[in-house]
């Protein structure tokens, strides 16, 4: 049986959300789950009753609001253990949370808290089932703050339910001008395996969407869509997907995520330009000039690497960026 990485499992269990049942694989190493409200022709749970899958904890059985609070009992400063204290009540507690924690200075040392604690879940989730695990964590390691974590929002991030798909067609409505009927076009294939597709949920609605198509095998992916409410962009929505996107396609051996952005509207200096010539000096030189978003892609690591020219009528060209998920040996 292959040795687990304790800080793989305890990065899964931490973002598995409440409607999503995780499973380890014990032959092939690796995590896979399922949505149980998810419509049956795409609830693939059957293969989970195997012998070679072992049930994760759920987050019915973490508890993250607990963990928020054997924290908030930690803290010996009284003033800042009263306000955590009371940002725990009602509503909005992780929000407000995490807002207090910034306030009173202790944002690296509930990181620290809460990776530990997963840590150590992830430790008594495998003695308890006799996975072998590597134990070389440091004892006061702490991860990198995610996005999730600076999103601006109360918001979770859940595998995209089929049951969903009207809603989250009006996303693509409402975010990138879609007809109703390439909308709904655009969520069910979607929904299809291989393909991933993840939902931000906020205000009980879902605000974004995000998907990936394997299109070389399982090395090279297109991230294909993203599309945030108008309302909720620049709040850290779309960083989040990303984020969580990227995470799930390198679990499946992707390397490469790219991703192709026209230009139509005349938003960069590339547009009208004859890009037959001086290519690569075009493209080194492009400028946003209309709020193109290849500078948000940029922001997360995606390089230009390249653009089909007049795809879209002349002078209206296709701009390819791509990433480096994953490096493999």
């Amino acid at each position: 049986m292959k040795k687990l990485d304790l800080r793989e499992a305890a990065r899964e269990f931490e973002i598995i959300d409440f409607e999503t049942n995780l499973f380890y694989n014990t032959k092939t190493g690796e995590f896979d789950y399922f949505n149980e409200y998810m419509d049956s022709e795409y609830d693939d749970s059957e293969k989970f009753e195997k012998d070679c899958w072992i049930a994760a904890p759920s987050q019915r059985d973490i508890h993250e609001y607990d963990i928020m609070e054997r924290f908030a009992e930690t803290v010996t400063e009284p003033r800042a253990n009263e306000l955590l204290s009371v940002a725990l009540e009602g509503k909005g507690a992780f929000r407000r949370f995490k807002d207090t924690l910034h306030r009173v200075g202790l944002t690296d040392e509930w990181y620290e808290y809460k990776y530990n604690t997963f840590i150590d879940l992830a430790r008594e989730w495998c003695e308890e089932n006799n996975i072998p695990y590597k134990d070389d964590i440091k004892p006061k390691a702490k991860p990198p703050e995610t996005a999730i974590d600076r999103c601006t929002l109360d918001m979770i991030i859940i595998p995209l339910p089929a049951k969903a798909a009207e809603d989250a067609a009006e996303v693509m409505r409402e975010a990138l001008n879609y007809s109703k009927s390439d909308a709904e076009a655009e969520i069910r294939r979607m929904l299809k395996k291989p393909r991933v597709a993840f939902a931000a949920i906020a205000d009980n609605r879902i605000i974004g969407v995000i998907g990936a198509i394997p299109q070389y095998g399982v090395t090279g992916w297109e991230l294909h869509p993203l599309a945030v409410l108008k309302e909720y962009q620049r709040r850290g929505v779309g960083s989040a997907l990303i984020e969580v996107l990227e995470h799930e396609v390198a679990g499946r051996g992707g390397v490469t995520l790219y991703l192709g952005s026209d230009d139509e509207t005349g938003t960069t200096s590339l547009y009208g330009a004859n890009l037959y010539e001086d290519t690569f000096g075009k493209l080194a030189n492009i400028q946003n000039i209309g709020g193109h978003p290849y500078p948000f892609y940029e922001k997360h690591g995606y390089k230009i690497v390249g653009v089909f020219p007049d795809v879209n009528g002349v002078g209206k060209p296709d701009i390819w960026m791509a990433k480096k998920i994953k490096n493999h040996d």
